[in-house]
């Protein structure tokens, strides 16, 4: 008899510890995208700290008047600028930007979308990075 007591609260306590770790979000090993919106310090800290792929979305005429070294050079605008981001990496880090900050949050949104886990976007585009007096390219 003392031996089905014992099993009984063994089993019983080992159901509520079970359920309670299901239940408890913290212990839940999902990973969910993120999306920042940073600006022109930040973001250059977060490149300087966190590899990944730094990307400008402006058109190539825009993009002859300076680009942030480093930069893919990818036109929002073209035809397949969708299928080209779709083929990158999902699970990199991507730090985007365009002239001041339109197409670079829908194009971070439509990133998130299609099943990317991390994008930085730059807050005001390069135009407050220039204000920034941060480095360009020509």
């Amino acid at each position: 008899m003392r031996i089905k007591i014992y099993l009984l609260i063994f089993f019983s306590s080992w159901l509520l510890n079970a359920c309670s770790q299901a239940n408890n979000p913290a212990q839940t090993s999902e990973v969910k995208p993120l999306l920042e919106l940073v600006g022109p310090t930040e973001f250059n800290i977060k490149m300087k700290n966190n590899l990944g792929v730094l990307i400008d979305i402006r058109t190539s005429s825009e993009q002859k008047k300076g680009i942030i070294p480093g930069a893919l050079l990818m036109d929002f605008f073209s035809d397949n600028f969708e299928t080209a981001i779709n083929k990158m990496d999902k699970t990199k880090t991507y730090y985007i930007y365009c002239a001041s900050g339109g197409r670079s949050s829908e194009a971070s949104e439509l990133m998130l979308k299609n099943g990317f886990m991390h994008v930085v976007d730059l807050d005001g585009g390069i135009k407050k990075w220039k204000e920034a007096n941060l480095p360009i390219q020509y």
